[in-house]
């Protein structure tokens, strides 16, 4: 059984391979790494996923929280604090803005690999 995905020669790794890994990786990080028989592609889709949800589940809640509070950012007092919305509003975003870098974090991660993927193409075409 395998553990991963890949192709069974290595040695074949083509430069359309390794553009179409590349691809891959731009719409689901990870899933491009595993393509072009890259182990780390497991923990590149865990920390897309990871990322994905915490954005969804916390972007969701924080658009509910800024509907209801939104009189205390338009509102018409001019005694207020206007520094304690702000922190309200930090507060509730900094769960979103996690969930968003750690997908940014696996994107990049992603894009790393295949980039080492089309090196690795080129010197054996080159070599071959």
């Amino acid at each position: 059984m395998k553990t991963f995905l890949g192709p069974k020669n290595h040695d074949a790794a083509s430069r359309q391979n390794a553009q179409g890994c590349f691809a891959t990786n731009l719409v689901m990080p990870g899933l491009g790494s595993l393509a072009g028989g890259r182990k780390v592609g497991v923990p590149q889709i865990v920390l897309c996923l990871a990322g994905f949800a915490i954005t969804l589940g916390f972007g969701v809640r924080f658009i509910f929280w800024a509907l209801a509070h939104w009189s205390e950012f338009y509102g018409s007092n001019p005694d207020a604090d206007p520094f304690a919305p702000l922190r309200d509003l930090w507060q509730q975003a900094r769960w979103p803005f996690l969930g968003i870098g750690l997908f940014a974090i696996a994107w990049v991660w992603a894009l790393l690999t295949s980039r080492s993927l089309l090196a690795e193409a080129k010197t054996k075409s080159a070599g071959g």
